[in-house]
């Protein structure tokens, strides 16, 4: 398939010291002729590929000067498309970029659409469905750990693992094949006691694969967190102090918020999504703060993590053990809970709440020490440091649905063949590769019988 050719302003919009347009496809050196000329005498295919050039950058209409800058370009398939590239710096700024753009299109270029490379690089075997998800991950990091493992992806670590889990599937395939299809040669690589040994290694595989979804969600995506607590057990103060910033009003009039409060918030290596809500009593005859009580129980049942806050320095009351019986009834995946206020005298009875983690004590106002609270949120969500340093971890829905449905039919294939039924367990296993194979955007199709062909001497 010919590509038309496409160009776009790579960096951001606004004032800078360069803006970097890129253009790919099979006429990308026509377009770049036809808008900048080198300085002196030569061609810009006189130059060697990846060596800058310095010139002007043109008008394609009326060849007016529009700005000097510098010009690269590489030839396919050794660019980031796998097609010819060209990428013009000029200097910074809403005006110039779109000028050069402007020339750029005039020439024969058309616009990029979104993620328009990154898909061509995909399209041309440049990266894999599961890099360029990275790719996408990396530009919307929130966090500098997010930006480490979204590059980590980028550079195909998650590929990696799915290729060599791929490789196992693919072995035991091609030996059930070569079985069915020549059952007089004795091609059959693995006995059937290795094969069921090999699948129960695979799903111990993609069941770690699975439970690293949690961590990637939590370090790129952030989790829901929701702060619950009776009015006036500190709240706002405690968003606030994790926010680092004063985002929620803080007073000692009680149901002061209303309203729910988000904000995006690194605790650690993780990244929370971290709700404010109103305090919880059930005294109250003020319509609007009852709505937002609704609010605040709606939005705890589908949270990751509930912060339940308690004044240490006041006895509980129905309110508290309101909140208390709330969440238990609910059981988010994490609770933890505070005990805010510890710089003043305890009063709180806390043998009336049992969680399945001890209180954390801190003052929200004072200087507060989230280590603990970072701690829990930590080993809850990053159950596998190596998984975590390696970046072999799901990021989103699609590839966790890929592999579940992957591990299925393993799943499938080792009853089948446990009950003798091999020529149906040879199709499941390549539905079971085709599944893992599509994390990556490929497909399983033609890959078995190549490797059957290559593996074993049957052309005879």
């Amino acid at each position: 398939m010919r590509f038309s050719t496409i160009a776009a302003i790579s960096t951001p919009r606004g004032k800078g010291g360069v803006a970097l347009l890129r253009v790919s496809g099979p006429d990308a050196m026509t377009v770049a002729e036809r808008v900048f000329h080198p300085a002196g005498d030569r061609t810009i295919r006189s130059y060697p590929a990846r060596h800058q050039i310095y010139g002007n950058i043109l008008s394609f209409e009326d060849q007016t000067v529009l700005d000097d800058g510098l010009l690269t370009y590489f030839t396919a398939p050794h660019s980031f498309t796998g097609e010819d590239v060209v990428e013009i710096c000029s200097h910074g700024g809403e005006v110039v970029s779109a000028l050069v753009l402007s020339s750029l299109l005039s020439a024969g270029a058309v616009m990029a659409q979104p993620g328009e490379f990154t898909r061509r690089a995909f399209i041309n075997g440049k990266i894999t469905l599961s890099a360029a998800e990275g790719v996408a991950d990396l530009l919307d990091a929130k966090t500098e750990t997010a930006a480490v493992l979204s590059a980590k992806a980028a550079r195909g670590s998650l590929s990696d693992k799915i290729s060599a889990l791929s490789k196992e599937i693919l072995a035991l395939s091609a030996s059930l094949w070569a079985y069915l299809d020549y059952p007089e040669e004795d091609l059959q690589t693995f006995s059937d006691e290795e094969m069921l040994d090999r699948l129960a290694q695979l799903d111990t595989s993609c069941e770690k694969l699975l439970c690293g979804f949690r961590t990637g969600r939590a370090v790129t995506g952030g989790v829901p967190a929701v702060i619950l607590g009776k009015p006036n057990v500190g709240k706002s103060t405690f968003f606030n102090a994790l926010c680092g910033e004063e985002r929620a009003i803080v007073t000692d009039i009680p149901g002061t918020t209303r309203d729910v409060l988000e904000i995006p918030v690194k605790a650690g290596r993780i990244l929370l999504q971290l709700f404010d809500t109103a305090g919880i009593r059930g005294d109250t005859d003020d319509t609007v703060e009852k709505i937002g009580i609704d609010r605040a129980f709606s939005y705890a049942k589908t949270a990751q993590v509930v912060f339940v806050l308690f004044d240490a320095s006041r006895p509980l009351d129905d309110n508290d053990l309101a909140v208390y019986k709330e969440v238990q009834a609910i059981r988010p995946p994490l609770v933890i809970p505070v005990f805010n206020k510890s710089d003043l005298a305890k009063k709180i009875d806390a043998s009336r709440l049992f969680f399945d983690d001890a209180p954390v004590m801190l003052s929200a106002v004072q200087n507060p020490d989230f280590s603990e609270i970072i701690r829990r949120l930590e080993s809850f969500f990053i159950t596998d440091e190596d998984a975590f340093a390696s970046g072999e971890i799901l990021f989103n829905e699609r590839q966790k649905a890929c592999l579940v449905k992957c591990r299925q039919s393993l799943a499938e294939a080792k009853e089948q063949i446990a009950s003798g039924m091999k020529d149906i367990a040879s199709l499941t296993l390549e539905n079971a590769l085709a599944f893992l194979l599509e994390i990556d955007g490929e497909k399983a199709g033609e890959t078995i019988l190549n490797e059957v062909f290559s593996r074993f001497c049957i052309g005879k």
